[in-house]
């Protein structure tokens, strides 16, 4: 591929958006999806045509930039599969034109090797957002789009201050992205740092700039959920952390150490707090917050074997992540609802979907063979194998942290055996006439499963040696996958399925299962009555000290924005008191701002 193709990524997908504009729904949604495959093919053969450089020097790709963009063309093709069937008919357009467009703007992130031409298309992505909140439904659609423009819009700003004093050590005419870089004796070097760290933690939806994450999952369009939150803003944050810990920065070990534990901390945070959700969009809103933990941990580390896995999650957490939406997706579309008490009952109904959101719900929860487990297990063993360098506190620093990451897991697991029950399992009377979804939207879930059982047998022939360890080795990382550790996952695979061969016969041999009705106080139980699934784990809300934790995150003192709002208010109010509009206190202030000038005019010339 010639390096000024390049362009097509861009002006392809913007190209379609306009003329979506134009024509009937049906023909946007052909055109949307022969663009799209077009642009995946076209990524694929990139990868065989590295380094490219556009003559221009504005655009370019190498392996890192290419590994990404290419899961960016697959996500998006999947996810519109799924979207061609079922989305609101009122906001069928207004979809499919800022659909290619979002493509293009992540497309422009990737491929920018300007600066400014970075911080642009960066923004634009994060507006999409803001468009795609405005489709959503229910009485604060309105407010969590105002939100999520004000935290990621707020971000942009760290992020354009970040790069202006990375480029403040470099001329002008080299504001080019492989030219910027700090040394940590730099006295500029925290604050550019940190505030890089600021703009991919809320694209990326790490604490303490998450809360967005949930509302936007709640009340936004299901598909744009999976197509932004869960998959493509991933995919940028994580690639700028990349970048910072590979070329911007000379990166210090404490830095690396206040990544790891703030990975940790939004591992255990976020999902303490989906375990609680009584809606299932919220459950993995905040699961969604809890996966970025374990790829701040992996990528920000800087070990080799952790930071390839932390991209092998990256990507592992787009697939099945997407899955688990779309598959929530379908049986919303089906019954109407996303909260827990209305769902339970649909895997009769719904076989295919349940298959799917299975598949994924192992996937997340880390279970062997699934692609979760292995990228998980990278990050702890590279974690390990860095906790032998270190100094006696910063050993104790991280294993803390890689304690809270492993709980993390574990109470994952337990979020997922909700989720699974609540919505697909038990019994509920009314759903008896639920019918699979259609075509489209298993099909789309059902490559995502593909992805999350081939990317878990073959995670070091396929996406690691193909993929990611290229990727590694042109940044100048040598990663070495015989220090994972043994682990076969055919073999585990075989092992599972003797054990479970033999648990069908023993239960064939000797099963006897009868189903009696449930009845209380001699009447038939109401259907209130049924084991739902949303106090699943109630007891844990009610612990003396997690109680006030949960309290406090209810009311909102985790919240970045609703902490924002409040300061700002309270400032602004005592501001309207020092200004009641009375002549005399404005004459008041204009002497007293005068008389400290000449105080400090005084002081300077003495």
């Amino acid at each position: 591929m010639e390096p000024s193709a390049l362009i097509y990524f861009l002006v392809i997908p913007a190209a379609v958006s306009l003329i979506n504009l134009l024509l009937p729904v049906r023909a946007a949604k052909a055109l949307t999806v022969i663009a799209l495959l077009y642009l995946l093919v076209r990524s694929i053969h990139s990868l065989s045509h590295l380094p490219l450089l556009s003559e221009c020097g504005l655009w370019g790709a190498d392996r890192l930039a290419a590994f990404v963009l290419l899961f960016v063309h697959i996500l998006s093709l999947v996810i519109l599969v799924f979207s061609l069937k079922g989305v609101r008919s009122e906001i069928q357009r207004a979809f499919f034109v800022l659909y290619p467009l979002t493509v293009a703007f992540c497309n422009g992130v990737l491929l920018s090797q300007h600066t400014i031409a970075f911080i642009i298309f960066w923004g634009l992505s994060g507006l999409s957002l803001y468009f795609f909140a405005l489709m959503g439904q229910g009485d604060s659609y309105s407010q969590t789009a105002k939100k999520t423009f004000i935290i990621i819009g707020g971000s942009d700003v760290f992020l354009i201050f970040g790069f202006i004093l990375l480029a403040a050590r470099l001329p002008v005419k080299e504001w080019n992205l492989s030219a910027l870089q700090m040394q940590s004796g730099d006295p500029l070097y925290y604050l550019a740092f940190f505030s890089l760290l600021i703009a991919v933690l809320a694209k990326a939806g790490g604490f303490p700039l998450h809360s967005w994450v949930p509302d936007f999952s709640k009340t936004s369009p299901i598909e744009s959920t999976a197509f932004l939150p869960s998959s493509l803003d991933k995919l940028l944050g994580i690639f700028l952390l990349a970048r910072m810990m590979t070329a911007f920065f000379a990166v210090e070990l404490i830095v690396k150490m206040i990544i790891i534990s703030i990975g940790a901390i939004t591992v255990v945070g976020a999902v303490m707090m989906a375990i609680m959700q009584p809606n299932a969009r919220r459950l993995l809103g905040y699961s969604t917050v809890s996966q970025v933990g374990y790829m701040l941990m992996g990528v920000g580390s800087g070990n080799p074997i952790a930071f390839a896995g932390g991209l092998f999650h990256m990507v592992n957490h787009t697939l099945y992540k997407s899955n688990l939406f779309l598959s929530l997706g379908s049986v919303e579309k089906q019954t109407g609802s996303s909260e827990f008490r209305d769902l339970g009952g649909i895997a009769k109904g719904m076989p295919l979907t349940f298959l799917m959101a299975l598949i994924g719900s192992l996937a997340i929860s880390g279970i062997p063979p699934f692609s979760g487990f292995y990228s998980k297990w990278m990050i702890y063993q590279g974690l390990l194998e860095q906790t032998k360098t270190l100094p006696a506190g910063y050993q104790i620093w991280m294993l803390i942290c890689l304690l809270l990451a492993i709980f993390g897991s574990a109470l994952t697991l337990a979020c997922f055996v909700k989720f699974l029950h609540a919505v697909f399992l038990g019994r509920n009377p009314g759903r008896e006439k639920i019918h699979e979804a259609p075509a489209n939207q298993w099909l789309a879930t059902g490559i995502f499963a593909l992805f999350c059982i081939v990317f878990g047998l073959f995670a070091a022939a396929l996406p690691l040696k193909r993929l990611i360890i290229p990727v590694l080795a042109e940044l100048g990382i040598a990663a070495d996958l015989s220090l994972i550790g043994y682990y076969d996952p055919l073999l585990l695979t075989g092992l599972f399925a003797i054990v479970f061969l033999i648990g069908w016969v023993v239960y064939r041999a000797t099963r006897v299962v009868r189903y009696d009705e449930i009845y209380l106080g001699g009447m038939a139980a109401e259907t209130r009555f049924r084991v739902s699934g949303v106090d699943f784990y109630r007891e844990i809300r009610q612990m003396p000290l997690l109680q006030t934790i949960y309290t406090a995150a209810e009311k909102k003192y985790c919240d970045i924005y609703e902490l924002g709002s409040k300061g700002t208010f309270f400032f602004s109010g005592i501001l309207q008191k020092l200004h009641p509009g009375l002549l005399q206190w404005y004459l008041f202030y204009i002497l007293l701002g005068l008389l400290l000038l000449l105080l400090i005019t005084i002081n300077i010339g003495g």
